[in-house]
């Protein structure tokens, strides 16, 4: 950035207040951060200089970082946030909470009469409408003073400023949820995960020693803290909310934003799932060289899961599935395919569902489990059968309807068996449940967009069926896990 860059962006902004809203001062500045804003600015801008984060494997959807102040913790999240440059984001959730009041503060506070936070290096204006559309929500509300003196959201705003410029924010402070109302709260914010927004959680990891009431060990405290967060990074990195929860139940583990990383790992799944990679790890105690009271801090960043189709061949198997779909059903015959003129990939046998839907309205879902045709060949039979579901034997699709209908191509990994249920991550696997002569079978997408934990799926699947819903828990059953490349049309 040249000097008259850094001097117009030091430079005061316009007052926000003046617009009709008020301003949140940078209560944290000076005590947790520096004041000055071209020391602050510098600062930032060091650590950014000197991290070397793991390249990403695509454009990052969200960050994990952690939020003492800056001695501490700011090189483990200049990990995270310099994975961002080079990307844009025009608006920015921040998952935060506070410190103060979150035991007895349950759902999420969005502010209601804020115009803007204010840091050292300038105002950040909200997004107001993104805040209203929450705030329609009964499990968002607004709550004056509650994030007043709060570091854990205002300690990001600086790393964003300087990596992102400009942008609006969604400031959130996750309170206390029940476990469907991580669902619940994902899915009204989900409609904002647009291709230019980014998710940042603002948590520090273990807090360990008699201060903060945590001695689970005495001995080898740095490996045992290590090894700690790593049980947590498992399941944040692939974004598997059942298998965090699963970890705090089993350790006690004090991660103080707990909740906002658990809301972030359902919001995460119920899109699709994600591909995490810890950025940065240190503690208070290496730093210090004091064991007796330690905070790890953890950083992480998330991009899409990448499929292994192409953009054209997506297209193509989409097209294939259309075509063949609309020859069916004018009772024509199945159109010609030059194989010689397909992509290699297509032609590879491989097991796929072809799910037909008409204004978000299952109309057919048929796929093949066993591999023994072409993909194409797959995806061409499957849109035939699709047409004919028997679910639907009383109202078929009709050519008629076919122009209204989205089609939808899950393309599958082969089965794996499974060995422990925990191992199933909602998100990422789809389940086929066999029992003496029943199975069921269900994609992984039923699962994520509904935003079922794992005993739900597990059950969903057996009542798929015709089995009791616990009967994925009795010896004999045969549990198999597969992943899904899942496309449609309009994408």
């Amino acid at each position: 950035m040249t000097a008259a860059a850094t001097a117009a962006f030091l430079a005061p902004p316009a007052a926000l207040a003046g617009a009709g809203g008020k301003v949140r001062p940078a209560y944290c500045a000076g005590r947790w951060y520096p004041k000055d804003a071209e020391a602050l600015a510098a600062r930032v801008d060091d650590l950014l200089k000197q991290a070397s984060p793991p390249e990403p494997a695509g454009k990052p959807v969200a960050i994990i970082a952690p939020h003492a102040g800056y001695r501490f913790s700011a090189p483990v999240a200049a990990e995270a946030y310099a994975a961002l440059r080079g990307h844009t984001f025009h608006r920015v959730i921040v998952l935060a909470f506070s410190h103060q009041h979150s035991l007895m503060h349950r759902g999420i506070d969005v502010p209601k009469h804020l115009a803007a936070y204010s840091t050292p290096l300038g105002e950040l204006p909200l997004d107001r409408q993104a805040c209203e559309t929450l705030l329609a929500n009964d499990l968002f509300s607004s709550r004056p003073g509650l994030d007043r003196g709060e570091h854990s959201l205002e300690l990001q705003l600086p790393f964003l400023q300087r990596v992102l410029g400009e942008f609006r924010l969604v400031p959130l402070l996750v309170g206390q949820l029940e476990p469907e109302e991580h669902t619940r709260a994902a899915a009204a914010i989900l409609p904002l995960l647009d291709g230019d927004t980014l998710l940042v959680t603002s948590t520090d990891f273990t807090h360990f020693g008699p201060n903060f009431g945590y001695v689970p060990f005495t001995r080898d405290i740095p490996d045992k803290l290590h090894a700690l967060a790593d049980g947590a990074a498992a399941p944040i990195q692939v974004a598997d909310f059942d298998g965090f929860q699963a970890h705090l139940d089993k350790t006690d583990d004090t991660i103080c934003g707990r909740v906002p990383v658990a809301l972030l790992l359902r919001i995460l799944s119920m899109r699709g799932g994600a591909e995490g990679v810890r950025a940065a790890f240190d503690t208070s105690g290496r730093l210090l060289k004091d064991w007796s009271s330690s905070v790890t801090y953890q950083s992480f960043v998330f991009t899409d899961r990448k499929g292994t189709l192409g953009t054209g061949e997506r297209e193509t198997l989409l097209r294939l599935a259309r075509e063949t779909a609309q020859a069916y059903l004018q009772t024509k015959p199945r159109p010609k395919v030059d194989r010689a003129a397909l992509p290699e990939k297509l032609l590879e046998k491989a097991c796929c569902f072809v799910t037909f839907e008409n204004q978000g309205r299952l109309r057919g879902c048929i796929g093949n489990l066993r591999a023994s045709v072409p993909l194409y060949q797959a995806v061409t039979g499957n849109a035939i059968s699709a047409c004919r579901d028997q679910r639907f034997a009383y109202d078929p699709v009709t050519v008629e309807e076919l122009d209204s209908i989205d089609i939808e191509i899950s393309y599958l990994t082969p089965m794996q068996p499974i060995d422990r249920p925990e191992d199933i991550v909602v998100g990422r696997h789809g389940l086929l449940i066999v029992l003496d002569r029943a199975s069921g079978v269900l994609l992984p997408q039923v699962a994520y967009e509904r935003g079922w934990p794992r005993e739900e799926f597990l059950a969903q699947v057996c009542r798929k069926a015709g089995l009791p819903p616990d009967a994925w828990k009795r010896p004999e059953a045969k549990i198999y896990s597969f992943e899904a490349e899942v496309f449609g049309e309009g994408e």
